[in-house]
């Protein structure tokens, strides 16, 4: 029921449309059962030709439809017999409930498109606001799955099948109201019936959402797959894993296969069950009826007006157990999202907290301690100072933490022990887009968008002019070879940049930091996976992008790191060396032994 309650939270602000969507199903509803109505007088008086020809035999017979005098009165002469007026009801009846089941339809449709796309909304943006670690805890897959899965059985829930729901309980009404007009003994005995429907379904319905849960789960694994395999198929075609990659996919879809079967078969058992119960209940209702009229007890037009009307209940209680059982896929696809919905960012800003003001003197790391996992430590004790202006480079084997300590300037992630300051402010208690907003970051991994090279190089700031734009190209050096594509700045460079080189995506990257033209500059292994000719383009650019900003570069390559006016050696989480290239070089340290790796042992 909570779960229900929020979803019918997010249809609140469509209540006005919603509840004329009701009143249109009640009028949906009401035509069935006048329709059911109509049955007695067609047989009874109209195909009885001893009354064919009395004008006024509807009148004078228990007065079926009120009112019908004063219809007599104002309807044409050519209405004036009794076919014309049933004639004339039964076309009304039709339009009316054809022109307000496509209205109540829309309304309703309307609703819940609207529920979802709100829906949909909040969830993108409650995961957007999400750490970097949440990430790393939540497959891709499984949170696209969220989103455009999950919230399409929601959808199908709220609209399609909550109009179905309506005017299946108000058409339901109806007939039993028809039932109980021509025969209340026989309805009271034909409703006893109802039960042994309603309670068999209840229990499916638990069964096919834990079932539509399951098969949600599968699907996001299917997404999973499918993101992993066409973000890498450059790797799958590299080492020939087609068939691999084919074989892991069909081994998803038919885990996929059994689970969604489960609710399938669920959810087929109740239209039988109706139909068993069904011809049940005509099988006795025909005994019972027959004796009724040979003994002269109720006429043929009763008869068949209550078998109608009968008969016409079966498919609205059938299609609301149908409809259960797609509310209860909904709420099993709900509660993911919920659960996303509910996750709270680990990254917030505390109450009434400050805007850092522009960055004037130092960062300091003090006593800084971190770890991904409970008990595995992975910086320890770390004390650093980085000035105005300074370029301070971070070296280390791989996994010593290099990353992680640059991560934590724009809060990525929070401190499990001490505090890192930027002008003396610690960068938990001041507002977060104000921290980020004075920091830089070109990464190992350029991520570009599928957009127009102008667009990704404006990315992250707010209205640059034209000429701006340009000029950060310029400094980038890229807008050489932007000049020669076949649009210039207004190109679609494809899915993450794949249509230009590595050493080119890298000047975009560059050219977009130097718009934004932060303090601040993080530099995170930017040259590594450059040829000679990139790298020396990408480090001229680089150059131009570190004039006169404070600079923390993490490099392998320790030829990149040799101007650096401080290097900070990190092994095993701790800070072990601090000093030039030059005296680093010369003290018999990490730093030695890594440079003798990559320029000593290199000729062997």
């Amino acid at each position: 029921m909570s779960q229900v309650k929020r979803l019918l939270g997010f249809v609140r602000p469509y209540s006005f449309r919603l509840v004329i969507a009701v009143c249109l199903m009640v009028v949906v509803g009401a035509s069935a059962g006048v329709t059911a109505l109509l049955i007695k007088p067609i047989f009874d008086v109209l195909l009885d030709p001893k009354k064919q020809t009395a004008k006024i035999a509807l009148i004078q017979a228990k007065p079926y439809f009120p009112y019908t005098i004063y219809l007599q009165d104002i309807l044409p002469h050519w209405v004036h017999n009794i076919w014309g007026v049933v004639a004339f009801v039964i076309i009304g009846v039709a339009v009316i409930k054809g022109i307000s089941e496509f209205l109540a339809t829309y309304f309703i449709n309307y609703t819940g498109h609207s529920v979802v796309r709100d829906l949909r909304n909040l969830l993108y943006s409650k995961l957007i606001e999400q750490s970097i670690s949440f990430f790393h805890r939540h497959p891709t897959g499984r949170l696209m799955s969220a989103i455009t899965s999950d919230t399409e059985r929601i959808q199908y829930a709220v609209s399609q099948t909550a109009a179905d729901t309506l005017k299946q309980t108000f058409t339901l009404v109806a007939l039993l109201g028809a039932l109980f007009y021509y025969d209340w003994r026989l309805a009271l005995i034909s409703m006893v019936l109802i039960p042994l429907v309603v309670f068999p379904s209840a229990k499916l319905g638990r069964y096919i959402r834990a079932s539509s849960r399951s098969s949600q789960d599968k699907m996001a694994d299917l997404n999973n797959v499918l993101q992993e395999t066409f973000t890498g198929i450059r790797i799958v075609k590299a080492f020939a894993m087609e068939s691999f990659e084919v074989e892991k996919f069909k081994a998803t879809t038919r885990r996929l296969l059994r689970v969604s079967l489960r609710w399938v078969r669920a959810q087929a058992v109740s239209s039988p069950l109706m139909e068993v119960l069904g011809a049940i209940t005509i099988a006795g209702l025909l005994f019972y009826e027959r004796r009724l009229i040979l003994n002269h007890l109720q006429t043929t037009g009763d008869f068949l007006g209550f078998l109608y009307a009968l008969l016409s209940s079966y498919e609205p209680v059938k299609r609301l157990t149908g409809v259960s059982n797609a509310f209860a896929q909904a709420l099993g696809a709900s509660e993911q999202v919920f659960q996303y919905l509910d996750s709270q960012p680990e990254m917030v800003d505390k109450p009434g907290a400050p805007r850092l003001p522009p960055f004037q003197r130092e960062i300091i790391f003090d006593q800084v301690e971190f770890d991904y996992e409970d008990g595995v430590p992975l910086l320890r004790d770390i004390n650093l100072r980085i000035g105005k202006g300074e370029v301070v480079a971070l070296v280390g084997p791989s996994g010593a933490g290099k990353t992680t300590l640059a991560s934590l300037i724009p809060r990525f992630f929070d401190v499990d022990e001490g505090r890192i300051t930027v002008d003396g402010h610690d960068v938990r208690d001041i507002k977060l887009d104000s921290l980020r907003s004075q920091i830089g970051i070109v990464t190992q991994e350029t991520i570009l968008f599928n957009d127009t090279v102008y667009n990704n190089i404006c990315y992250g700031s707010r209205w640059p002019t034209e000429a701006q734009v340009r000029e950060a190209a310029r400094v980038a050096l890229a807008e050489e070879f932007i000049l020669e594509m076949p649009q210039g700045y207004q190109t679609m460079i494809g899915e993450r940049g794949q249509r230009l080189s590595g050493g080119q995506r890298q000047r975009i990257a560059i050219a977009r930091a130097l718009l934004k033209n932060p303090p601040i500059l993080i530099l995170d292994e930017a040259t590594s996976e450059l040829d000679t000719e990139s790298e020396l383009l990408v480090q001229r650019a680089l150059n131009n992008l570190m004039a006169g900003r404070t600079v923390v570069v993490i490099a392998h390559r320790l030829s990149t790191v040799r101007r650096a006016e401080r290097i900070v050696v990190i092994d095993r989480g701790t800070i072990s060396e601090i000093g030039t290239h030059d005296d680093l070089v010369s003290r018999g340290g990490i730093y030695q032994r890594l440079h003798d790796l990559q320029f000593v042992d290199a000729e062997p």
